[in-house]
């Protein structure tokens, strides 16, 4: 009787088959093999080492006849399939013991500590895939294993690789997955507010803050683990510690594209429906990427977007004054930092070390960097600032267009330097946090293990990643000023809130 919670076909929206299913259709095909076996290659296709001969193509056997191995007695194979002459020996000894050609596996050679681990194997009317079949001893029955799983992940007597079939795909869906990385935040953050509108930017900083503190949280409180590696294959390696729900790539997906739709509206004249079919078009890239890399079931996914979308609009009428409060209030950096460092603090406490500590840590510390390097500039600035900036801003809203071929090439110019002088820093500075507190507490800081201290974890990330964005929108605007190829509006911006 089939599980009424599972789905129309039969699968729970948590299940790895899913992940793993989208994987083979976008051409990631899963290999496995026995590591002290030497007659099987890489891709699973047996040799002609007298048993079955091999093609080499998918691992299929195509000859048509063989030599006697057993007994003096020959027999054919088929599209994988040995059909025995004799006895139960020509089949296992016909094939190579443990062979996998195309997910076929002999079952019989299989190692009892292997073939005790099978796991998710069930039947299909009768039916069997590709990548789902095991030969039983006497190659006349067969069972359904499904999406190829042949064992534990960590039995050491078997190595699983896989190959890309699809490389448009990888590099699409990489790039997707690349949306939701730390080289993203640094060049998207940097460049709108340093070359587009810090008064946009500053409401989806605010909500991209709330939403990955809280969905990073979660998942240190759900403890949901990833799917399954295999039948998954998993092709990114940094987060895999990381429990997986809710998905706070999905989360990032949505905030940062619908944020900037939401808050560019009456602020930009522009056509909203190709706005809308943008965001959606970089929430679902995003989505789709982390099944793609094996690292999210759907209901990881489903649930990450939902949460999104809620804690957008729970924040949504807080959000204006927030930003009033950290960009004017004359204490607003010391409060803001304090209460950074106490949501560290309230950090859930993890039951193994992952990144996603850290990465919370990061996120608060950019934000509140960002913050007070704008309120600084509010507070503290040269005298020529107020020449510089016009004395009355324009009224939204704005035209937006594609700008002249100056102003594209002085963006060019502060995005190539300001990065660069800030990586710069923020390089600088983690070397220096890292020695000092691996001093301090007597550590190796050498030892990769080192980082993983929370009395070092902490304040490498919050103390860096804090001065380093302090540094992004406090100094770096000054020293465009400087060189002439400051953007003006970048301090009318923070004024019309300051002077409040």
């Amino acid at each position: 009787m089939k599980d009424s919670s599972t789905g129309i076909l039969g699968f729970r929206p948590s299940d790895s088959r899913i992940t793993a299913e989208f994987q083979r259709i976008c051409g990631i095909q899963i290999h496995y093999e026995k590591k002290s076996e030497q007659g099987i290659h890489s891709n699973g296709v047996a040799k002609a080492n007298g048993g079955c001969t091999g093609s080499s193509l998918n691992g299929a056997l195509t000859t048509e006849t063989h030599e006697p191995v057993v007994n003096g007695s020959k027999h054919s194979s088929t599209n994988g399939h040995c059909h025995e002459a004799g006895t139960k020996d020509n089949y296992k000894n016909g094939m190579n013991q443990n062979g996998i050609t195309n997910g076929f596996v002999n079952e019989s050679s299989l190692p009892n500590g292997l073939k005790s681990r099978l796991k998710n194997s069930a039947e299909s009317n009768g039916s069997t895939k590709r990548n789902g079949l095991i030969a039983n001893q006497d190659c006349a029955s067969s069972k359904k294993l499904t999406n190829g799983h042949v064992g534990a992940e960590d039995d050491s007597e078997w190595s699983v690789s896989y190959t890309v079939e699809n490389p448009v795909l990888y590099y699409l869906f990489s790039f997707g997955a690349s949306l939701g990385n730390e080289i993203f935040y640094i060049l998207f953050f940097s460049s709108t507010l340093w070359n587009f509108d810090s008064f946009v930017v500053r409401k989806v900083l605010i909500q991209w803050c709330v939403i990955m503190y809280l969905g990073q949280a979660a998942k240190d409180f759900i403890r949901w683990p990833r799917p399954k590696s295999p039948p998954v294959v998993r092709l990114e390696q940094r987060y895999e510690l990381e429990y997986g729900m809710p998905s706070t790539h999905a989360m990032v997906g949505v905030a940062i594209p619908f944020g900037m739709l939401i808050y560019m509206s009456g602020r930009y004249e522009f056509q909203f429906t190709y706005g809308l079919l943008f965001a959606i078009t970089w929430s679902i890239l995003v989505s789709f990427s982390r099944l793609y890399l094996g690292m999210h079931s759907v209901l990881d996914i489903v649930a990450g977007i939902g949460f999104a979308f809620f804690l957008m609009g729970v924040t949504a009428p807080f959000v204006d004054e927030i930003d009033r409060f950290l960009i004017s209030h004359p204490h607003a950096v010391p409060i803001m930092v304090a209460a950074c460092i106490i949501l560290c603090f309230l950090y859930p406490s993890l039951d193994k070390w992952s990144t996603a500590r850290g990465d919370t840590t990061l996120v608060l510390g950019v934000f509140s960097g960002i913050y007070a390097g704008m309120w600084f500039t509010g507070k503290f600035h040269p005298a020529d600032v107020d020449y510089f900036v016009t004395p009355e801003p324009e009224v939204p809203p704005f035209a937006l267009a594609i700008p002249p071929l100056l102003d594209i090439s002085l963006a060019l110019t502060r995005q190539v330097v300001g990065v660069a002088i800030v990586v710069v820093i923020l390089t600088s500075l983690k070397l220096g946090i890292l020695h000092a507190l691996a001093r301090l507490l007597g550590l190796d800081p050498k030892d990769p293990n080192t980082k993983r201290h929370l009395a070092v974890e902490l304040p490498y990330k919050y103390i860096s990643y804090f001065l380093s964005a302090t540094a992004a929108t406090y100094l770096m605007p000054l020293l465009f000023l400087r060189l002439g190829i400051a953007r003006a509006s970048y301090y009318s911006e923070i004024f019309n809130l300051a002077q409040q």
